[in-house]
């Protein structure tokens, strides 16, 4: 006689609507490839300023870290308690659960994206790292994004940064 274990699925599963920003990402460096920027960066009092043309691996990277924002991945199933109407939503990290994702708003028209920002916290034994992120669009298209915050290590001063840029 032969006996199997069987795990039974339910019939459905309720996860909740979160927006996806890796797929966002991959649209952006789609409808961006071959535009330029205007790039500031402040590192700890001092600034640059350079003036880019941007291609689709440029983008890419420059886009990467809507990967570690993106609230619509498996560890933050059913993690956010969200707020707002329709068109303008906050999901906020519940008490009680872990995520380096802290909180993260949007505003959207239909189906694009008018506005996105995030706080991003990480705590870890031998290092803070804290990011206010903000991007801006106009008919779902990126114009802008800035990125503001710091990284404290173990026995080091704590280093504050500024990313601002700008699509031509």
């Amino acid at each position: 006689m032969a006996c199997g274990c069987q795990q039974l699925k339910p019939e459905s599963v309720s996860i909740p609507q979160y927006p996806d920003y890796l797929a966002l990402m991959t649209g952006q460096v789609e409808l961006l490839r071959n535009s330029g920027v205007e790039k500031h960066v402040w590192l700890e009092g001092k600034s640059e300023t350079k003036i880019l043309k941007m291609d689709s691996a440029s983008w890419a990277k420059e886009l990467s870290f809507l990967k570690e924002i993106n609230p619509n991945q498996p560890e933050y199933v059913g993690a956010f308690e969200i707020s707002g109407d329709g068109s303008n939503k906050t999901l906020t990290l519940a008490d009680g659960e872990n995520g380096a994702l802290k909180s993260t708003s949007f505003i959207r028209h239909g189906a694009e994206f008018k506005r996105i920002s995030a706080t991003f916290h990480e705590d870890k034994d031998v290092y803070v790292h804290h990011r206010e992120i903000e991007l801006n669009f106009i008919e779902g298209v990126l114009n802008s994004l800035s990125i503001d915050g710091y990284q404290k290590m173990m026995f080091k001063d704590t280093v504050r940064f500024r990313i601002k840029v700008e699509v031509n």
